[in-house]
This record gives C-alpha cells, sequence and structure tokens, in this order.
C-alpha cells in the first residue's frame, strides 16, 4: 500500500514482531521489517510496546533493547549506504515503565544514537474505567485514562535526555 501511496508528507512506518514469533527471534522479524520499510519512509517507528503482542515488552528489558537497538543501528546504516539516504529511527516504548527502565531506555537511546522516542503506546491499565461498560475488555487502552501515564513517562524521559533526541507524545497526549 505504501509503495503505491501519492502522499507527500512525512509518512512514519510502525514496525514489530509478527504475533507468532519467540521473543529470542524477534529481532529477525524488526530487521526484515526495517529492510522493507526502508526505501518508503520519512522515519521508522520501532514498536516494542504494543500490549496486544505477547511478551513483546520483554524487549524493553536492558539486555534485550541494548541487543536490538545495535542490530537496528548497524542495519540503518548499511539502509542508508545503500539507498543513498538516512532515514531517522524512533523507539515507542510503553506507559507502564517504572522509573529506573524510563532511566535504561534513555541512556540506551542515547548511547545507541536513536534519533527520537514516540511516548507512549496504550497501557494495560484499567484505571478510570474499570467500572464503565467493556471497561474489563483486553488490549490497549488510550485516550484520556493514559493521559497522567504518558505525560509522566515524558517529563521523565524529557528530564534524563536533556534535549539529546525528540520526544513525540502520543497515546493520551
Amino acid at each position: 500500500n505504501v509503495r503505491h501511496a501519492q502522499y507527500q508528507g512525512i509518512l512514519g512506518i510502525n514496525i514489530g514482531k509478527k504475533a507468532l514469533t519467540p521473543i529470542g527471534n524477534a529481532a529477525d522479524d524488526y530487521l526484515t521489517c526495517l529492510r522493507k520499510a526502508y526505501p518508503h519512509a520519512g522515519y521508522i517507528a520501532v514498536n516494542i510496546s504494543s500490549p496486544n503482542t505477547a511478551n513483546l515488552r520483554q524487549l524493553q528489558g536492558e539486555d534485550a533493547l541494548n541487543g536490538l537497538l545495535k542490530l537496528l543501528k548497524a542495519e540503518q546504516q548499511k539502509l542508508a549506504d545503500t539507498h543513498g539516504r538516512y532515514v531517522p529511527i524512533a523507539l515507542k516504548i510503553a506507559p507502564d515503565l517504572e522509573g529506573g527502565q524510563i532511566v535504561q531506555i534513555a541512556r540506551l537511546l542515547m548511547q545507541h544514537r536513536i534519533e527520537g522516542v514516540i511516548a507512549t503506546n496504550t497501557t494495560l491499565s484499567r484505571n478510570g474505567v474499570a467500572n464503565l461498560p467493556h471497561g474489563a475488555e483486553t488490549g490497549g487502552l488510550s485516550g484520556a485514562p493514559l493521559r497522567e501515564k504518558s505525560t509522566a513517562v515524558i517529563r521523565a524521559l524529557a528530564a534524563e535526555l536533556q534535549g539529546a533526541l525528540p520526544i513525540i507524545g502520543a497515546g493520551g497526549i
């Protein structure tokens, strides 16, 4: 669809692992997606936070994320050389992170020179909607119930990153 689109603006393409891919093989899916999306994208959003993909958020752990970002940046450079243009990468993170996890993620983003961070994806929490019709449904929740969590993650990232890279607010902002 992207190949045939007539859109002239900045096109961000979200990539992730397939639902059936074991978490240990997730990097293979990300690299395949990066290669396919790269020629068409204005930027690539690396989604490691979808609540609808089993175990995906494990990739937000320090060791897993460090390995994934290292592979993605190496491939990004190869693709830039092949295509004659550099396509930035933004990492999409969850709102359900603890303070220490945000600090680790911020450090890895700077260490690997990732060009941006998208904060945040949807939440697993049902605070604020538990008593509403359909409030107990599974899957990611966005909008007003997510506002405080997303804002807190953005605030923590801003403190850690000190302007080193852009923070794109989403998910309740």
